[in-house]
């Protein structure tokens, strides 16, 4: 019995679900819903609305790779739309599918602006090559076509390429113009026929293929793989099948070529360096015999055991050469201190050799390298290495630099500038020595030594800025050596010089020191005018102040008398964000060259400080900039109210930690209490999970320092007494520090004070932590602590406090 045909759905229904469809991209059912309501209801819209699912059905296909079905989709999209221009995508789907007929036809309407346009250009390139061995496709197009008047040229300029008939190929070549669709492949050719007779010529050709050219992958490897003398093997390696059997023919590789390669394939895919080195061996007739030399020695720094096998084949080696080979494997594997010990027999070995084969300049060269390994782990090392370099070579400047950068970091003054000296004797007017030279004269306020160097350095650079402001820095700190002894007359001497250099008057220094040479000469109305003008260049507010301060107490003058002078702060003053990054800048300034009076001067600033931490809108990197600055300049106070504001205020901590912490120990990692240890130690632990290097660094840095001051014996911080232990009671404490000894220092302190809870251990005081460490390490032993601390209270022993209360 035949099934009843289901009815058919209204006008409404069928065009609510067409819409449905089409708006959640089911193209196929938006197809069959656009069908029914067309055989019931002839509109204009319903086919616009067909049109529009049928091209959405021919995308969906052709990203199905079903290119044909695609096609016929977009043909039935078109004959709803009459007029619609061909499209890029359809005529690609033509293409893919390989109706070659019906793309011939269809190129043959393509308008003029698609053809000039990117994918147009695309397109008939791909067309015109394959057109070169399609006769369909070719007999599609309209006789008059660039593509069918211009494909018998190519297919006779390749035939007589491949002939070898050079002068046949590019007379072919030379009736193809610039704008035909054979253009690039018409350049490729140039480049091949160039290859032999001029390389360089024939790269600068195969790089002038357009970059989106169907011939850019062909024209790319010829020109990596063509023109150069010797084989690129890793990009030779990854090119298809095809392309790599066009470069054999074209470098005319052999058997025995083609052998080495799949050799050298084979190794590079292996771990270690020795199967590629065995590999060279077994070719090194083909490769040549000094650059396979030359390659196995440089091996054999990735594999030292090979070094018989290189032996066997080039002779004995060298005891010098087989510890620079040995060194080399140690950096490879990242052990440097066994690295070093071979770079130090290395030079002994040189140091022991005959008169003449010493090689100097080869040991200089090993203790810089030695250096560069040791630098950031052991500066000590490098330090001492660059010195050494330095004496057997004394003519490398970029070593000079860097041991007086590195003794500088180290607080050596006294060694940089000796090393300064020397270099300045052998570079005088050299501008990277001069610029160094002239900072540490400035710190030592050796002026006329900056003035010196300065007025060299001008000499040879007219315009270098770096140079006038030292020179402007030098008089200006004569004139206060010279205020500061009430010698006007020479003061202003000095400051006129300093105009010369200043003369549209930008330099806040150059003004205050001006008005204190009209104040001691009783030119109040002088001093205040300069004053107000300095006020103005310094940038007002405390700044400003800070500046006028400094410049009077380097004056040796009290602030208060000329203060009346100055314009002053109001006392409900408080500082902007700007403000307080200036005045931070300016403690980095004064402190770098070594100015007094810094805390004198901030000590007046520092109720008004305390008030700005509270008020200015500050981020938390501004927070993080003040206290480095604070904390740079010593100034713990400022610092400690600093990050605890800044703590307050932001959300994630530890930075702050760091820096109340810093501030507790005024920067000096001995001072650190162990309950402030385990604090840096869980805030350390915060920082790397949250991803903050920086603060992570500064915390790990400080602990570092810490366990440095504990480090060797950290028993010598116990007082004397123990000996009063018997032989088995000291042997089993001397155990106990040695254990300690070996512990990091957050392991130390969770090792004696861990069976504490953290509200008793921070009310302890120093003396206190110290008792309950001794408590826990004679634990056992049978001895009294308080007795070996000679009084000293422990929790819960010892004399009790005249306000303790009886219980």
């Amino acid at each position: 019995m035949k099934s009843k045909p289901s009815p058919l759905k209204s006008v409404p229904a069928l065009k609510a679900a067409a819409q449905r469809a089409l708006q959640s991209g089911y193209f196929k059912d938006a197809i069959a819903s656009l069908k029914d309501l067309l055989k019931q209801e002839r509109r204009q819209e319903s086919e616009d609305l067909l049109a529009e699912a049928y091209l959405g059905r021919a995308r969906e296909l052709a990203g199905k790779s079903m290119f044909q079905e695609a096609a016929m989709l977009w043909e039935n999209h078109a004959g709803l739309r009459p007029g619609t221009p061909l499209s890029g995508e359809y005529l690609t789907w033509l293409l893919k599918a390989g109706q070659m007929g019906k793309l011939g036809q269809a190129l043959a309407a393509v308008p003029d602006d698609f053809a000039a346009s990117g994918p147009g250009r695309r397109l008939v390139e791909a067309v015109a090559l394959l057109a070169l061995e399609n006769d369909k496709l070719l007999n599609a197009l309209p006789s008059e076509h660039a593509i069918v008047r211009q494909q018998p040229l190519l297919r006779n300029a390749l035939a007589a390429y491949a002939e070898r008939r050079d002068a046949e190929a590019e007379e072919c070549l030379r009736q193809v113009s610039s704008r035909s669709p054979y253009r690039n492949l018409r350049t490729l050719l140039k480049g091949l026929l160039a290859v032999e007779s001029d390389p360089a010529g024939a790269s600068e050709l195969l790089g002038r293929i357009d970059p989106d050219s169907a011939c850019r992958n062909l024209a790319a490897a010829l020109r990596e793989q063509v023109t150069t003398p010797a084989p690129d093997v890793a990009a030779y390696l990854k090119l298809p099948p095809k392309l790599r059997a066009v470069v054999d023919k074209l470098k005319g590789y052999g058997k025995k070529e083609l052998g080495l390669l799949r050799d050298i394939q084979n190794a590079a895919q292996a771990k270690g360096a020795r199967p590629l080195l065995e590999a060279v061996l077994r070719h090194r007739a083909e490769l040549g015999e000094a650059e396979s030399r030359r390659f196995c020695l440089a091996a054999l720094a990735d594999s030292p055991e090979a070094i018989p096998l290189y032996e066997r084949a080039f002779g004995k080696l060298t005891p010098f050469e087989q510890c620079r080979i040995k060194a080399l494997h140690g950096e490879e594997i990242l052990d440097y201190p066994e690295a070093s010990r071979y770079w130090q027999e290395c030079i002994a070995l040189l140091k022991n050799a005959p008169q003449g084969r010493d090689e100097p300049l080869t040991q200089a060269l090993i203790f810089r390298h030695v250096a560069d390994l040791a630098e950031k782990e052991f500066p000590e090392l490098a330090i001492a290495c660059l010195e050494q370099s330095l004496e057997l070579d004394p003519d490398d400047k970029p070593a000079y630099l860097r041991l007086i950068g590195l003794l500088e970091q180290f607080d050596d003054a006294k060694a940089a500038l000796s090393w300064l000296d020397r270099a300045v004797k052998r570079y005088p007017r050299d501008p990277e020595v001069l610029l160094p030279a002239m900072r540490a004269a400035q710190r030592r306020k050796a002026f006329k030594k900056v003035a010196n160097y300065a007025k060299t350095l001008l000499e040879i650079d007219p315009i270098n800025s770096d140079a006038r402001r030292f020179l402007l820095e030098a008089h200006l700190g004569h004139a206060r050596k010279q205020l500061k002894a009430r010698r006007t007359d020479l003061a202003e001497a000095e400051l006129t010089a300093a105009r010369k250099l200043d003369p549209q008057r930008r330099s806040a220094a150059l003004l205050w020191l001006e008005g204190l040479s009209a104040f001691w000469q009783a030119d109040n109305e002088r001093c205040r005018n300069l004053w107000q003008e300095a006020w103005t260049a310094a940038g007002g507010g405390a700044a400003a102040w800070f500046q006028w301060a400094m410049e009077v107490l380097a004056a040796d003058m009290p602030l208060k008398g000329s203060d009346s002078l100055v314009q002053g702060l109001d006392k409900e003053h408080s500082a902007d964000k700007a403000e307080l990054m200036a005045l931070v800048k300016l403690l980095g300034l004064y402190r770098g060259e070594g100015r007094q009076n810094l805390s004198q001067a901030l000590h007046k600033l520092a109720p008004m400080l305390k008030r700005s931490f509270k008020q200015a809108e500050l981020s938390e990197d501004d927070f993080f900039g003040l206290c480095q600055g604070f904390a740079a300049a010593g100034q713990y106070e400022l610092l400690a109210e600093c990050a605890k504001q800044g703590a307050r205020r932001c959300r994630y901590t530890p930075v702050f930690a760091y820096f109340e912490v810093y501030a507790k120990c005024r920067g000096d990692a001995g001072r650190l209490l162990p309950m402030d240890g385990l604090r840096l130690q869980m805030n350390l632990d915060q920082a790397h999970q949250a991803g903050d290097r920086r603060t992570a660094a500064l915390i790990d840095q400080f602990l570092r320092k810490h366990e440095e001051s504990l480090q060797p014996d950290f028993h010598e911080a116990f007082p004397d007494g123990l000996d009063g232990l018997d032989e088995e009671a000291a042997e089993r404490f001397a155990e106990r520090i040695e254990e300690l000894d070996r512990l990091s220092p957050e392991e130390r302190a969770k090792e004696l004070l861990g069976d504490y809870p953290p509200e008793q251990l921070e009310k302890l005081s120093e003396k206190d932590a110290l008792g309950l460490i001794l408590d826990k390490l004679l634990g056992g032993l049978g001895v009294d602590a308080s007795r070996i601390l000679g009084g000293l209270p422990l929790p819960g022993r010892g004399k009790k406090s005249k306000n303790t209360k009886k219980s």
